[in-house]
């Protein structure tokens, strides 16, 4: 989240973002510095994935992370988790789908951070936090967005519209920040700013579909 996902402070998480691919359909934005934005401090305590979908009905090509899973939206998102760990991305980096062949050809992404809460009672009091590390080197101002729930959970959201990333093409961007079991995951999509019709649909797809197995 080139970044476009900032996880905390001083730990940056890059995806890159060109003209899109064969697969992604319209031309993308080239990567920003921004992202999910959840508080810096130590990844999450949530079970491995093995041990936290024991015993759960988990659908065959469901994206599994710390303590959830959900499943791949529509056609042409994958899994990217392994290229983004070996790009160097960051610890509290727990899952992300792509639209595209590949990080570098990615139309959109879907990234979840997943992070221990230090104790904090509600989201209120991540959200400051939350929000002034969405917001990045550029400042931007998100606009505030409804509650929703996720899996039971209640969530916070907000988006940042036509916000120019660092090859100057403009994107979108929604997260949502939801605290489970102690922790706290920040889900984030990041979307050309035009030229897209399927990522925000496929986005309420991955979030309807997210379930809790601890």
């Amino acid at each position: 989240m080139v970044a476009v996902l900032v996880v905390i402070a001083a730990l940056v998480v890059t995806v890159v973002f060109t003209r899109g691919d064969d697969n992604a359909g319209p031309a993308g934005p080239a990567g920003t510095d921004q992202g999910t934005g959840v508080a810096s401090g130590e990844p999450t305590t949530a079970p491995s994935s093995a041990a936290a979908t024991a015993g759960a009905d988990v659908p065959d090509k469901a994206i599994i992370g710390a303590g959830y899973y959900f499943e791949l939206p529509g056609i042409g998102w994958q899994n990217a988790l392994d290229e983004a760990q070996s790009s160097g991305l960051g610890a509290t980096l727990d899952s992300i789908i792509i639209l595209g062949s590949s990080l570098d050809l990615a139309q959109s992404n879907i990234l979840v951070e997943a992070l221990t809460a230090g104790g904090a009672p509600d989201l209120e009091a991540l959200e400051e936090q939350w929000k002034r590390n969405l917001s990045g080197a550029d400042g931007a101002v998100p606009d505030d967005l409804p509650d929703i729930t996720i899996d039971g959970e209640r969530a916070i959201g907000v988006r940042f519209t036509d916000r120019e990333n660092v090859n100057g093409l403009l994107i979108d961007q929604v997260a949502y920040l939801t605290l489970h079991e102690g922790n706290q995951f920040s889900v984030a999509l990041s979307l050309p700013s035009a030229d897209d019709v399927v990522s925000e649909a496929d986005f309420e797809e991955v979030l309807a579909s997210w379930t809790w197995t601890d």
